[in-house]
């Protein structure tokens, strides 16, 4: 149902509001912090430096790499992954005796894959076919590839073809959309397609189009994290570019990876990691040749502003300086990124909306399973397979694309691993993280509401009593989610996530958010349960450092570095997020060390605001938080001192912040209750399911609201009224 504009007049001024449609779809600060920190300066400085990028740009990145391959140096396995910088300086400037550098290294290569061979019956070089491929393509077009140099590569191929395995020599064909499933299908495909006159050409290709089709049929990779994702698409990248299947990138559903892949970047051209990954930012090389690709057989310039803001991070920071593995692997996809870009294609920014992504189901089978659905193959690659159930995946808040805009990552997708939805995955300002997963395969509770049964008599995986360890199995589906509400809007963006099953239990749990944009962040979450038990219950937050002093309900936080496997890779521009909690009698604020992750190699701080007691249906536990980014200061007491709550409870939240002359006013209402409260400014009513009013010397400046039928604005009805 739509209204038109309300206006109303209370007190000598007007405010004009246009009524929206209702809606159906890692330790403390110690006293050697660094002083540096609280210099005053513009925020605007912290941001990354936006400037052109063209392919020179990215040859010029990876030149260095290039010297020394003018003479053909071993590199045995990893010689097709090293020679790419010296091929993409050869294909910009055609030097020979680069070129011939390259063809060397090839040989080396090939000498190792023979060797490999004849020694262990089997040869694992998921990506070396297709880069040597590009090789050879680039120097086709200098006329360096003469004919023995054709019978070496087919002969090459075709081994690999026949020996490439999944995880030991002789373990068979197998099938699904992961890297190694996918390899040896795109080895046949590309046999297949360069070596058609073979005899068993056909039967190559029957292979190969089967796995192909394993991802193609559901226009996804299923697997969730930001780590072995890219490892799978990229060689899938990397095999349509040499097979001329365009439509994976002109397709319209396969188009919604690319569109993730964009939108879920931040400002500052940065990627925030989620499951297994190589932490912040890592495979930036990979999304740089994703977007590249899909900007040349799209033409669309908004992927082209993608790849070039991760160039400007990489080139302002770094690409995973200091990890040497994931540092090289980012500007080899460079390279290839600069054979395949066209600078002809402008560059275009997409628009500055939030956004609610969405991908297909992944499930994890049994290995009985997996043998019935495909018994004439080894297996099922991480024995993962999708179905075309399409499920919420990401919600990206965003401020806009421009540098210090305020952007959080949420987790909505409640399969594979980990199984951390309603989760804030990355929030970031000015640059600066105040968010961070650790790098995880499996299950994951950080900046959500963690729940544990104190009684041990809940139902947990639908049994009781549960006995062992309440820690959700791998692969387990018992959660589902949904995005009921979901709207963007100048001032801000309103989303509810609800999940059943919540993290094993009989549980319901619905996180909404009010995403002010450049502002602040206000979270109600709500847990409602099923049956009753002794619980202990709250919203954790995970930082690195917590600022003294702290209050009952609050704590001032900060990151100031990215790490992996013991590497800072990344240091986080300084900026400070306060973490804000509704204040109620009987909870409490702990901060503590956080269970150490052997795959995170760095330990952080668990901030939690916590209650303890009796559940029971009928009985729904609600939380506020407030968080918001604001310059570094020794005492945040001040800034959490301003905010004041104006309702907590079930259903209801709404907050206050003030700040000199400037009062702000957030509401989350979903059920549409008619509200009043009493504010210095005056009396605000409505039954707004989400609002917010920014006041400026006692006006109302800047008024959104969503999903109302009234918002009245003015003097207080009754002197000292506080009542809703």
């Amino acid at each position: 149902m739509r209204f038109g504009p309300m206006l109303v007049m209370r007190g000598g001024w007007v405010l004009v509001l246009a009524v929206a449609s209702l809606s159906f779809a890692a330790a403390a600060e110690g006293p050697s912090a660094d002083d540096s920190r609280y210099e005053p300066r513009d925020p605007q400085t912290l941001a990354v430096p936006r400037r052109p990028v063209t392919r020179r740009d990215y040859v010029a990145l990876v030149r260095p790499l290039a010297q020394g391959l003018e003479s053909g140096p071993d590199r045995g396995a990893y010689g097709p992954r090293h020679a790419l910088p010296a091929l993409a300086v050869f294909a910009l400037e055609g030097d020979p005796k680069l070129g011939e550098g390259i063809k060397k290294t090839l040989r080396h290569y090939g000498r190792w894959v023979h060797e490999t061979v004849q020694k262990e019956k089997g040869v694992f070089s998921m990506e070396g076919p297709t880069l040597v491929l590009f090789h050879l393509r680039e120097l086709r077009k200098r006329g360096l590839v003469s004919a023995d140099d054709e019978a070496w590569a087919r002969e090459l191929l075709l081994t690999l073809r026949r020996y490439q395995f999944a995880w030991r020599p002789g373990d068979g064909w197998w099938r699904g959309s992961h890297h190694r499933s996918q390899s040896q299908g795109i080895n046949h495909a590309l046999c297949a397609a360069f070596y058609p006159d073979d005899p068993d050409a056909p039967t190559w290709k029957t292979y190969a189009d089967q796995v192909w089709s394993d991802w193609w049929d559901f226009r996804d990779v299923g697997i969730n994290d930001t780590g072995y994702f890219y490892s799978s698409f990229g060689n899938i990248l990397r095999a349509a570019e040499l097979l001329g299947r365009t439509e994976v990138f002109t397709d319209p559903q396969s188009r919604q990876i690319f569109d993730r892949i964009l939108f879920e970047l931040t400002p500052d051209g940065a990627s925030v990691p989620y499951g297994a990954s190589g932490g912040y930012n890592s495979a930036a090389g990979s999304r740089i040749l994703a977007l590249e690709l899909a900007a040349k057989y799209t033409r669309d310039g908004r992927y082209r502003f993608g790849a070039h803001r991760l160039m400007n991070f990489g080139q302002a920071r770094g690409f995973s300086n200091g990890h040497h593995h994931l540092h090289a692997v980012a500007l080899e996809d460079i390279a290839l990124a600069s054979l395949v870009c066209d600078d002809t294609i402008a560059p275009v920014e997409p628009e500055p909306a939030s956004k609610l992504l969405w991908r297909k189901e992944i499930v994890r089978l049994t290995d009985q399973q997996a043998k019935r659905q495909f018994p004439d193959f080894g297996g099922v690659d991480c024995n993962m397979f999708m179905t075309q159930k399409v499920m919420p995946h990401k919600l990206v808040c965003r401020a806009g694309w421009q540098p210090g805009d305020l952007y959080m990552l949420v987790e909505c997708y409640p399969r594979h691993d980990p199984l951390n939805p309603t989760a804030i995955l990355g929030l970031e300002r000015h640059s600066a993280a105040f968010a961070e997963m650790t790098s995880e395969k499996f299950v994951s509770r950080e900046n959500a509401v963690h729940l544990q049964d104190l009684s041990g008599t809940a139902t947990y995986l639908g049994q009781k009593p549960y006995r062992g360890q309440k820690t959700l199995p791998v692969g387990w589906a018992g959660m589902e989610s949904n995005v009921p509400e979901f709207s963007d809007g100048p001032l801000f963006t309103h989303a509810r996530v609800q999940v059943s099953g919540y993290m094993g239990y009989e549980a319901k749990h619905e996180r909404e958010i009010l995403f002010v944009k450049n502002r602040f962040v206000m979270v109600r979450d709500q847990t409602d349960f099923g049956e009753a038990f002794r619980a202990s219950i709250g919203p954790v937050w995970n930082t690195q450092n917590v600022g003294r002093p702290a209050g009952t309900h609050w704590v001032n936080t900060w990151f100031t570095g990215h790490y992996f496997q013991k590497v800072k890779m990344y240091d986080t521009p300084p900026w400070d997020l306060l973490v804000w909690h509704a204040p109620h009698a009987d909870r409490r604020l702990t901060v503590a060390d956080a269970d150490e992750n052997p795959l995170a190699g760095v330990r952080m701080l668990a901030t939690r605001y916590v209650w303890e007691g009796d559940v029971r249906p009928g009985k729904p536990i609600q939380f506020v938080q407030v968080l918001l980014p604001h310059v570094p200061m020794r005492d945040a007491s001040p800034l959490a001192e301003a905010i004041r709550c104006l309702a907590d409870e079930p259903g209801v939240a709404a907050v206050s912040l003030g700040e000199g002359s400037r009062r702000e006013v957030a509401i989350l209402n979903p059920a549409g209750r008619s509200l009043t409260f009493a504010l210095p400014e005056g009396e605000l009513a409505t039954d707004a399911k989400a609002a917010y009013v920014d006041f400026d010397e006692g006006r109302p400046a800047r008024t959104e609201a969503r999903g109302q039928t009234f918002l009245r604005i003015g003097p207080p009805a009754e002197s000292g009224r506080t009542g809703r």
